[in-house]
């Protein structure tokens, strides 16, 4: 089998996510760099984000590391952040059934939002191998994510330049996914679900620790009014009906 085009199309496939994540990471290298007091800043870089492709817990490890965060504040912040990542992978069980266990562990441990998408879509050319071509994407997806991280800490590093706003980085990011989700009709019921439980979370348990609680308000509020939210979300223009 000719696995040129399949590492072709992998590549070319992962040249949107390489213009994400090394900007994303370098803006949360920067932080690292500027804001956490950790010596040998590149160095910690390289071992969060050899370890963990995550953006959001990547921006949040700065304020974890200056307010030295209670590990089982850290690991549940983390598991309700990454949660949705079970749902992802069930859809692929059939693809990566029978494979080797190191190859089966490294596509569960390098499933990100953006790999998985470009999995699902599957672009491999005729006759190729679907499971190089998804270790392939997983691959290039981690190193781009280190690249971004590490150059980012090394700037940060050497370069005395203001980093103030860059923390706002991944902020902004999700609202430009928030608002482009909210232009369809039946997105926005459950954008209402989650600002309201955010806003209730904020008043009770006070802006520094209101983010586990309203995850987990969230998730509740949604398993429970689920066929609710589908019968209100069916009725709205461009719902399912």
């Amino acid at each position: 089998m000719n696995r040129k085009p399949v590492l072709k199309q992998a590549f070319v496939s992962s040249l949107p996510v390489l213009m994400g994540y090394t900007t994303m990471g370098f803006a949360a290298g920067v932080l690292l760099a500027t804001n956490s007091g950790v010596e040998h800043p590149a160095l910690w870089a390289f071992l969060t984000s050899a370890t963990s492709i995550s953006g959001a817990l990547q921006f949040m490890l700065v304020d974890w590391i200056q307010k030295a965060q209670p590990m089982l504040e850290v690991a549940l912040l983390t598991v309700c952040l990454n949660i949705r990542y079970s749902m992802y992978g069930l859809s692929l069980v059939e693809r990566f059934r029978g494979l080797p266990i190191a190859k089966k562990l490294y596509l569960i441990w390098s499933l990100t939002d953006e790999t998985y998408a470009l999995e699902v879509e599957n672009k491999v050319p005729p006759g190729g191998d679907s499971i190089l071509y998804c270790l392939t994407l997983a691959a290039l997806n981690h190193c781009y994510w280190i690249i971004g991280v590490v150059s980012g800490a090394l700037a940060g590093t050497a370069l005395p330049f203001p980093n103030k706003g860059i923390d706002f980085a991944m902020t902004a990011l999700f609202l430009v996914i928030l608002t482009d989700q909210c232009r369809e009709c039946r997105n926005r019921v459950y954008a209402a679900v989650g600002l309201l439980a955010s806003v209730v979370c904020a008043l009770v348990f006070g802006a520094g620790r209101m983010l586990i609680p309203s995850i987990i308000l969230m998730l509740s509020a949604l398993i429970v009014f689920r066929k609710p939210l589908e019968k209100l979300e069916s009725w709205r223009p461009g719902g399912r009906s």
